[in-house]
């Protein structure tokens, strides 16, 4: 999908195993329009959809020449291709190359080849990467920096009792859930909506296509019902402060 596309409805992307047919599915375009009017929450989740994307209709700053020293400041390996935009791509654009992800998230320590985890909690959202606010991934990338010096295994449910997704009107971000106190992100990346390129890789373990639809942020059951979702150890301090009642950053 590009701007270019002015005739091209808004997909809303179904949930894993809903068994709607996937785009590009020849079943799904000749099956025609359902004969029952879209429900309030749909209609309310395809009008955010175009909300979400028209605030991202925009250019990309970076050109074919940044691509060198892209791959150079943040140590991308050759297996994946970079690939800047072509006339009209935008971040939501299905005819693209590869994954979209903002210059900015590469700046917050987003890496490539991809920790497991990151594909996983994209898979769990079920939206892209492209979606997701900067500081969100510095947030991820502290987690995992504070769970390798700790010793322990990062998992998603760990993640989750830690930090909630929210939506806003241009995408997704993470908060720190109450007990929490996470420094050393900056307040705002101011531009950094055009500051995209397309990584191009041997397969990503979650999709590209954008989606609106509410995120259910339920901690963890181990978790509400007063057990860590891993064997307590004694840097669980670092990641549980919220159990300590301290204000302890999670920080580098």
């Amino acid at each position: 999908m590009t701007s270019s596309d002015s005739s091209t409805s808004v997909r809303v992307v179904s949930p894993p195993g809903s068994g709607e047919s996937s785009h590009g599915d020849p079943e799904a375009s000749s099956s025609g329009a359902s004969s029952e009017p879209p429900s309030p929450v749909d209609a309310r989740v395809q009008r955010d959809l175009e909300v979400m994307m028209s605030d991202h209709d925009l250019d990309s700053a970076v050109t074919e020449g940044s691509l060198i020293a892209i791959r150079a400041r943040y140590s991308i390996p050759t297996e994946f291709g970079l690939h800047v935009p072509e006339l009209g791509q935008r971040p939501y654009s299905l005819d693209v190359p590869g994954m979209c992800i903002s210059v900015d998230a590469l700046e917050a320590g987003i890496r490539f080849p991809l920790h497991p985890l990151i594909e996983e909690c994209l898979k769990w959202w079920r939206i892209s990467p492209s979606q997701v606010a900067p500081n969100s991934w510095r947030y991820l990338v502290v987690f995992l920096g504070e769970c390798r010096g700790a010793g322990i295994i990062p998992t998603r449910d760990l993640f989750m009792a830690c930090f909630r997704l929210c939506k806003s009107r241009g995408g997704y971000y993470l908060t720190a859930r109450v007990g929490f106190k996470v420094s050393g992100a900056p307040s705002s990346n101011k531009g950094w909506k055009s500051r995209y390129l397309y990584v191009s890789g041997l397969g990503w373990g979650f999709g590209f296509s954008w989606s609106a639809h509410p995120i259910g942020n339920a901690p963890p059951l181990s978790v509400r019902g007063g057990d860590r979702p891993s064997r307590p150890t004694e840097g669980d301090s670092l990641l549980f402060s919220c159990d300590q009642g301290d204000d302890r950053a999670l920080a580098r």
